[in-house]
């Protein structure tokens, strides 16, 4: 059986471009372990840069464009989007007053960063701009989080010494057969009957 080493060595770069393109709720973990491994000499930072940036670029631009698609008016028949009505208002202004503050920083609060990419397309927010302002965050995003956990990486290793890389690896793997053993079994919801 290969190592855990080899296997972020082989799958570790898919992993965090996977893992970065759903992970837009909390700390970006797989670019985080991916800057770790980086530190630990297992995967290449400018991979785990790059992996971490497109995945959340892809995800960005597929919100964006499901929202474009869907539109604002699909959406305000819902009863809990109208009760949002206010706040709806006030990113509809913000977005004419600082439209890449907004994108761009806004990949930064991970409780709204899956809100704006999707409602910038409802309101159809000028599609060129919003990819270049996506771009724009996503690269200081993955910047930000590859140079932070690949200089952090040793002390982190060191501060967990008795769980070793190895285990902190494994433990990564598992969750991750999880995640996908649940999404394979759970059945999936389906209407009224």
């Amino acid at each position: 059986m290969p190592s855990p080493e080899t296997l972020v060595q082989d799958y570790g770069y898919g992993i965090i471009l996977i893992g970065t393109y759903f992970d837009h709720y909390g700390i970006p973990l797989f670019l985080v372990f991916g800057g770790i491994a980086a530190s630990q000499d297992i995967l290449n930072p400018y991979g785990v840069f790059f992996c971490g940036f497109a995945g959340g670029w892809i995800a960005d631009l597929f919100l964006y464009f499901l929202g474009y698609k869907t539109g604002l008016g699909y959406w305000m028949q819902f009863g809990f989007v109208r009760k949002l009505e206010k706040l709806i208002n006030w990113t509809h202004r913000a977005f004419q007053s600082h439209p890449a503050t907004l994108v761009i920083l806004g990949r930064f609060m991970f409780a709204v960063s899956k809100i704006i990419p999707p409602f910038a397309g409802m309101i159809r927010y000028d599609t060129r701009r919003y990819i270049q302002y996506s771009f724009a965050g996503n690269i200081l995003f993955s910047l930000a989080y590859t140079l932070l956990s690949l200089s952090l990486g040793n002390f982190i290793i060191n501060t967990l010494n008795p769980f070793k890389i190895t285990n902190l690896l494994v433990t990564l793997l598992f969750i991750l057969a999880i995640i996908w053993i649940t999404r394979k079994v759970a059945p999936s919801k389906t209407g009224p009957s």
